[in-house]
């Protein structure tokens, strides 16, 4: 029997299956994705006017404005009609109850400040649950928003924004009066952004589509900060100078998704008037943006009070954020100073997460996550806060590109090895073409992520842990494909009856494949990590570039001795050596695979007291080792029953010869 015809079959389909599924998947994903944030988020906006208008029109009981009262109720039966139309999710029962008991209260005439704060606390539990983006990507530029405002809100609102424009008179409802202080205290950024985007329903508010999402988070800063006095402003301008970076509200989430009547009550009259004055300057609060480990450390906190209040769910959820979008950010800066500690908080935070997956006391989970501060405080003196010393940010740069690029590397130069040893020059083309379309969608992905959406750290680890094992599948191919061809008898034979027909029916296009998602995969992962590292050292970025191009030119030069030696070996040889280490390359990818979607939640993880070497694949959980074991337990039997049936074919030639 030949073991190319029992593999090559099973492992292509397979394979391309894989890839067949992936690419539906995200599709499908992706779609589903789009339609639900949109619900989300009418769901999130209906709430807003709901906690704004209310207590203007039911006051001690008694209805003020008829019409403006049944729409409250209208909008409190259309909250939970969407919700049950929102995808399911661990939070949904609660949040119906929640949308529920709002209705009774509308439909009882309760208290303005009960409505308000239970439409409030629905709002953060739907944006919570369904991921809604509540803050731009990076701080808009205010400088056209004066233009923006007169051509397309001052017609009805007014030049000043008191509602008195041309066009407002007889409109029912009248425009907002923007200068309404009461009114406009309980409005945030993010409600003005949802009522530009979405438009108001049952008035003649509609949404404002053809601006760009930048435009109108420009515009709904402007419109927040039209109340606010000179004199205000200036105030706020010399607190925050004066040490008001300090406070919990600068950053851009918190500036849009917070009022000012909310942080008034919470910190004080002069935390309002900066609050109002970065509302203004919305640069200033990206610049002071929470660093990477305080915001893992306030979601641990977040957690571990979502599992004392019993929300499981939610508590793991804000765990695994934590950590792939705080901690995972300064990995590789860590990584060049303490490389030990960088692992200890990594196995002490999953040792968290699975304390809350088995349902641990709280007392338990309390130490543990006493334990990660901890360490976590130790990182934050290692790193001194969120900049980077010249050369701690030129090691991260260098490291990251070799460990990145270096799985790439070898696979993308194993297969141009082979090509060239196989005298097949002509096909590389395909591989080149498979590499550097990868490249073009990794800067494409880079742009995605700096101007486009925000790219979330679980979005990163699917995307990762689903390329790997893809990326897994088709090595697995090719190794077996390579290992058949590794007797030199073989191989001549194969040369000189179908090699040109065994490559253009389905073997060329595999190897184009893997070359793409072996360098996708990386390329993915250096460019989001090179994006927080930009950010991170800031002071220090020409250092940056330095260590990028020296790790660069280390690749280079691996890339050269690959070459140099590896063209040199029989044909024997080097394609035993190649398709060993194609084969091993894809168990470890299949281990990265794995872990990457246990970082992302996706997978449980259970430890396990074995070598824990990330950077070759090897995971200490059973997870991991169970799905590379039995790969390896699969090529080392198919190796084996290809090498038992080549040996009486090499006999028969060695008698044949003689």
């Amino acid at each position: 029997m030949n073991t190319k015809r029992l593999f090559q079959p099973i492992i292509r389909i397979g394979a391309w299956v894989l890839i067949g599924l992936f690419a539906a998947f995200a599709a499908s994903a992706q779609a589903d994705s789009v339609d639900a944030s949109r619900t989300a988020q009418t769901v999130a906006h209906m709430l807003d006017y709901v906690g704004v208008d209310y207590p203007e029109f039911v006051r001690d009981g008694k209805v003020l404005d008829k019409a403006e009262y049944q729409e409250q109720l209208e909008f409190s039966v259309q909250v939970i009609e969407q919700l049950r139309k929102l995808p399911d999710h661990p939070a949904k029962a609660g949040l119906l109850r929640q949308a529920e008991t709002l209705r009774s209260h509308i439909d009882a005439r309760a208290p303005g400040a009960e409505v308000s704060g239970l439409a409030g606390e629905l709002r953060r539990g739907v944006i919570g649950a369904y991921k809604i983006a509540v803050a731009p990507k990076r701080a808009p530029d205010l400088r056209g928003a004066a233009g923006l405002y007169a051509s397309q809100c001052a017609s009805c609102h007014g030049a000043q924004g008191k509602g008195d424009g041309i066009l407002a008179k007889g409109m029912e409802p009248a425009p907002s009066d923007f200068h309404d202080l009461a009114r406009m205290g309980q409005r945030s950024v993010h409600g003005l952004f949802s009522a530009i985007s979405l438009g108001v329903t049952g008035t003649p508010m509609s949404g404002f589509t053809q601006l760009s999402e930048e435009d109108r988070w420009a515009l709904a800063f402007f419109v927040a900060a039209l109340t606010t006095p000179a004199d205000v402003t200036q105030q706020g301008a010399a607190i925050f100078a004066a040490g008001g970076k300090t406070l919990p509200f600068v950053n851009l989430r918190a500036l849009a998704t917070l009022t000012e009547n909310e942080v008034r009550s919470s910190h004080g009259e002069d935390a309002s008037m900066v609050f109002a004055w970065l509302r203004q300057n919305p640069g200033k609060a990206q610049i002071a943006a929470e660093p990477p480990l305080a915001f893992t450390a306030r979601h641990l906190d977040e957690s571990l009070a979502a599992y004392r209040a019993g929300d499981i769910s939610l508590a793991q959820r804000l765990a695994v954020t934590g950590y792939l979008e705080g901690f995972e950010l300064v990995e590789a800066s860590l990584d060049a100073s303490d490389r030990a500690l960088r692992q200890d908080i990594e196995m002490q935070m999953t040792a968290y997460r699975n304390l809350l997956r088995a349902g641990a006391p709280g007392t338990e989970a309390q130490r543990q996550a006493a334990l990660v501060h901890t360490l976590l405080a130790s990182a934050a003196d290692k790193l001194d806060g969120s900049r980077l010393s010249p050369t701690a940010a030129l090691v991260s740069a260098f490291f990251i590109i070799v460990r990145e690029g270096l799985e790439a590397l070898l696979v993308v130069a194993a297969i141009v090895a082979f090509l060239i040893k196989a005298e097949r020059r002509e096909a590389l083309p395909y591989i080149h073409i498979g590499w550097m379309s990868a490249l073009g969608l990794g800067a494409l992905t880079w742009f995605v992520a700096s101007y486009v959406i925000a790219v979330s750290g679980a979005g990163r680890e699917v995307t990762e842990g689903i390329t790997a094992l893809a990326a897994s599948a088709i090595l697995l191919y090719v190794g077996f494909w390579l290992h058949d061809k590794s007797h030199a008898e073989r191989w001549k034979a194969f040369v000189g009856r179908h090699l040109t027909h065994a490559l253009t029916r389905g073997t060329l296009w595999a190897l184009t494949g893997v070359s793409f998602l072996a360098v996708y995969r990386e390329a993915f992962e250096t460019v989001l990590f090179y994006q927080a590292l930009w950010q991170q050292a800031e002071g220090a970025r020409s250092s940056v570039l330095i260590g990028f191009g020296l790790g660069g030119g280390t690749l280079a030069v691996l890339a050269w001795l690959i070459f140099r030696f590896g063209l040199r070996l029989p044909i024997g040889p080097f394609f035993a050596a190649s398709s060993v280490l194609l084969v091993l390359l894809g168990v470890m990818f299949a281990g990265h695979g794995v872990a990457a979607l246990q970082e992302a939640g996706w997978l449980p993880v259970d430890p396990v007291h074995f070598l824990h070497v990330p950077v070759l694949g090897i995971y200490a959980n059973q997870q991991a080792l169970w799905l590379q074991g039995l790969l390896l337990a699969a090529v080392s039997a198919g190796f084996a029953w290809g090498y038992a049936r080549r040996r009486p074919e090499t006999s028969t030639q060695n008698e044949t010869r003689c």
